[in-house]
């Protein structure tokens, strides 16, 4: 490394509409299959729907600038809606992303009493990752969203 050279380590971001872009076109499967699972749209009409009705809709750029991964609140009240997408490129800033999401978590859950939402059970990683961050599954659902299969509703207080 040379003196004075600037490095870019990943960061986050606010999002914008073109993120949405480039997250529907970059899915990971399982994230893909989830929305699908839940919904049934396009994965560009989820997305610009969590951006819009999020508090402040959030993306995790890697050290390149290209977007990994998108996240937000919705509001409900004293209860927020979490969620989080992303690209398969994430996983290479996974010790970088694990460092600091608990923090980012804190900021998203400010304005909340809880935080809450339901996952795929088949998608076995964000269920590690969630309970890795704290979140509490309190029911399964076996006839959940438009293609009525397992999902895990959590929460954290």
């Amino acid at each position: 490394m040379y003196p004075n050279q600037k490095v870019i380590k990943p960061y986050l971001r606010v999002a914008t509409e073109q993120d949405c872009l480039f997250l529907s076109e970059n899915l990971r499967e399982d994230d893909y299959k989830e929305i699908q699972a839940v919904v049934g749209l396009p994965p560009l009409l989820s997305l610009l729907h969590g951006y819009k009705t999020s508090q402040v809709p959030l993306v995790i750029c890697n050290e390149k600038n290209k977007v990994v991964a998108m996240l937000g609140v919705v509001p409900n009240g004293l209860i927020g809606s979490i969620w989080m997408v992303g690209t398969p490129e994430l996983k290479k800033i996974s010790v970088s992303f694990l460092r600091n999401c608990q923090g980012v978590f804190k900021v998203l859950k400010n304005n909340f009493s809880i935080l809450h939402n339901y996952v795929d059970a088949r998608n076995e990683l964000h269920i590690r990752w969630l309970k890795w961050m704290g979140f509490s599954f309190i029911k399964k659902h076996d006839n959940y969203g438009l293609e009525k299969i397992s999902f895990y509703e959590f929460i954290k207080i």
